[in-house]
This record gives structure tokens, C-alpha cells and sequence, in this order.
């Protein structure tokens, strides 16, 4: 039976690439590509993948937000994370969301088929350049981010990415006011003053380009 496959990724050049590989591989079938986060936890929900390969940076909703929501909508589906960063802030965000894998976009092409097979046994994969990450019990500091609800971090990633209220609200099928409250949540979560400090902090955490 073959292993049914999204894939999760802005770029639609990469996702071709990505779907060229898995094709001319026997057993992998792509059922559907997302070009957001908030469209991958759609298509998860509609069509149960095995298993969602999904980047960590994308538009509307980040990589381990996407995740955690994927998890939610389809249990059995592995998620496999693909990054340009092997910063360790991206791993254990990544990790504490429940994926399964982190692969290295530069190594996709000699590693996607082997992390998809781990993954979908219910096996970790990690790319060896960032293996190390889990060989010490560092204790890694509070991020404040982490005290915002599923709803604010969508909200606090559409306000860094230029968002207005009005728009958010529709693409989220919220109320003005809705996105107004999540809004001053979000600031005072985060002990933020102004639109450019939230867009910075967003930056700095890696969760927008």
C-alpha cells in the first residue's frame, strides 16, 4: 500500500521538486500541496495523509503551529519538518509541536525517501548536522511566545506579516472586534508596544522572513 503524502511548502518550485522525487520512487503517492500553513492543516483534515512533510516558515501560519493543528484535524499523520535552519530553535519548536522528523532542505534530495519511511513507522529522523541538539538537557529558556493560545499565534503571525485587523478577520472567520482583543492580548502577552516591535520579535523567532 502506498504511503499518501502532502506536502506543505510557499515555494512552488520546491514542491515540484519535491513531488518529481517522490514519484519516480515506488509506494509514495502525493495526495495534495498546500502553499500556507492554515491550507495544510485544510487538506490534512480532508484527506488524512500519512504523512505531511511540511516546512517550518510559511505564510499565515508557521511549521510548528501547522503541526500542531495537523495533529489535532489527523492523529495518525507523521509530520516531517523541512528547514533551511539548523538553528535549535527551530528544532524543538518543531518537535514540541509532535514532528516526527526535521530534515535539512539541502539534504532532501539523498534523505526525503529514507525520513518518510522512518516517519511513517512511528520512527524519529533527524539530519545528522542536527542530531546534537538532543545529546545535552540544556535548559532552554521561556519564550513568552509560548504562553499565547493556537488563536493568538495565528494572529500574532498575520499581524507580522502585514496583516490588517480586517483582513485577518475574514481570513479567519473571526469578528473585527475578535481580532481587535486577540490584538492587545498579544501585546500585553508578549510586553509589546507597537506594531514594529511585534513584526521584529516575529523575526527574531524565526516565524516570518
Amino acid at each position: 500500500m502506498a504511503i499518501r503524502i502532502l506536502i506543505a511548502d510557499d515555494h512552488r518550485l520546491f514542491r515540484d521538486g519535491l513531488r518529481r522525487i517522490l514519484e519516480e520512487r515506488d509506494h509514495f503517492e502525493v495526495v495534495a500541496e498546500a502553499a500556507t500553513g492554515i491550507e495544510a492543516v485544510q487538506l490534512a483534515r480532508e484527506h488524512r495523509p500519512d504523512v505531511a512533510v511540511v516546512d517550518v516558515t510559511m505564510p499565515e501560519l508557521n511549521g510548528a503551529e501547522a503541526t500542531r493543528q495537523i495533529l489535532k484535524a489527523s492523529p495518525r499523520t507523521a509530520v516531517l519538518m523541512l528547514s533551511m535552519h539548523a538553528d535549535e530553535r527551530y528544532v524543538r519548536r518543531s518537535r514540541a509541536a509532535g514532528a516526527k522528523g526535521y530534515l535539512l532542505k539541502d539534504t532532501a534530495e539523498e534523505g526525503l525517501t529514507q525520513a518518510i519511511l522512518c516517519v511513517s513507522r512511528g520512527e524519529e529522523f533527524f539530519s545528522p548536522a542536527i542530531a546534537n541538539v538532543f545529546s545535552t538537557d540544556r535548559v532552554v529558556e521561556e519564550d513568552r511566545y509560548e504562553t499565547l493560545t493556537e488563536r493568538e499565534r495565528q494572529v500574532y503571525q498575520m499581524l507580522a506579516e502585514g496583516g490588517a485587523n480586517k483582513d485577518i478577520a475574514g481570513r479567519l472567520n473571526l469578528s473585527l472586534h475578535t481580532v481587535e482583543t486577540h490584538r492587545t492580548r498579544i501585546m500585553e502577552k508578549m510586553g509589546l508596544h507597537s506594531i514594529s516591535e511585534l513584526v521584529l520579535s516575529a523575526v527574531r523567532r524565526g516565524l516570518v522572513r
